[in-house]
C-alpha cells in the first residue's frame, strides 16, 4: 500500500494532559511512524506516516483527544513529503 505522510498542528487542551503519550499509543496501534512534539505556541506537530486507511483513522482519533483531559480544536494538516521514519517517537 502506497505511504504517505502529513504534518498535523493540533490546536487546544494539548499540552500537560498526557497528549503526546497518547498520541505514542495511537500511532503504534495503527503501525504509524513519525513524531510528536510540543511548540512554544501552545499546539502539538505531528509529523505521520502510513498508508491512507490507517492515517485516517488515526486523525479520527487525535481530533477525539486521545486522552480524556485534552480538548483537540482544530487541525492544520498539510502533506509533507516521505520522511520514511521506522518508528513513531516522541521529541
Amino acid at each position: 500500500m502506497e505511504l504517505h505522510c502529513l504534518k498535523i498542528i493540533v490546536h487546544g487542551q494539548v499540552q500537560g494532559v498526557g497528549f503526546r503519550y497518547g498520541t505514542l499509543q495511537i500511532a503504534n496501534r495503527l503501525t504509524i511512524t513519525g513524531t510528536v512534539q510540543n511548540l512554544s505556541n501552545g499546539t502539538v506537530k505531528i509529523i505521520a506516516e502510513g498508508n491512507h486507511p490507517n492515517l485516517e483513522k488515526f486523525i479520527h482519533l487525535i481530533k477525539a483527544g486521545p486522552t480524556p483531559f485534552a480538548r483537540v480544536t482544530n487541525l492544520q494538516i498539510d502533506e509533507l513529503p516521505l520522511h520514511h521514519y521506522r518508528l513513531f517517537m516522541i521529541k
